[in-house]
């Protein structure tokens, strides 16, 4: 079985807030990727359908432990003093010499931190709530460690508090998704919320 080359879902922006129907978790400094397993085979792409795969053999190699049939949602970061070096990443990400590619997992080694679960064995689960999404996929990241991958982990309800010290620990906001909200390939959704100190750092690299 071959899965689909989604579009991922994307948040709007919003100020930082409390409530018992939304989970909050870090928001990556990093690539937005999808990743797909294939009968042991791995595939990465963007948000704009864009082909990683050859970019980081290593990670597609890793991804082939999960089981064919999964699909995942999450973002690609190089973390450098404890925290995503957006810089770093780019710095790999545009490299297109397969020598120069093999040699970048040892000076920008990557790490791909998931936060949901699209597919799991060939089964859709778009329609799923996003608490019985999470749920899966934790419960795969325990149970099949793969190496260079991390679980996106959350809080439910205190968003304020959880905002504050993410930022505060150098971290560049969080997002905030309702725990009820099914997954919507390619479209903007306030059932996901993205929220970052304002005014907004300047981003002075081009969206991937």
């Amino acid at each position: 079985m071959i899965l689909p080359p989604l579009r991922p879902m994307l948040a709007v922006p919003a100020a930082p807030f409390d409530a018992a129907g939304y989970c909050f978790e870090i928001k990556w400094d990093g690539v937005r990727t999808l990743a797909a397993v294939d009968e042991g085979s791995g595939r990465l792409w963007g948000r704009d359908g864009a082909d990683y795969t050859t970019r980081y053999p290593e990670l597609v190699e890793a991804l082939g432990r999960w089981p064919a049939g999964t699909l995942v949602d999450g973002e690609l970061i190089a973390v450098r003093d404890g925290l995503p070096h957006l810089a770093s990443l780019f710095e790999r990400h545009l490299l297109t010499n397969p020598w120069k590619i093999r040699q970048a997992a040892r000076w920008c080694p990557v790490h791909y931190v998931v936060f949901d679960l699209l597919y799991h064995q060939g089964r859709c689960l778009l329609h799923e709530p996003l608490w019985r999404r999470r749920g899966v996929l934790g419960e795969l990241c325990t149970s099949v460690t793969v190496p260079g991958v991390l679980w996106s982990a959350g809080v439910v309800g205190a968003g304020t508090a959880f905002y504050e010290a993410v930022v505060q620990s150098g971290h560049e906001g969080v997002v905030a998704k309702a725990l009820a909200s099914p997954y919507r390939p390619g479209r903007r959704s306030p059932a996901w919320r993205k929220i970052k100190p304002r005014p907004a750092r300047a981003r002075r690299h081009p969206v991937f």
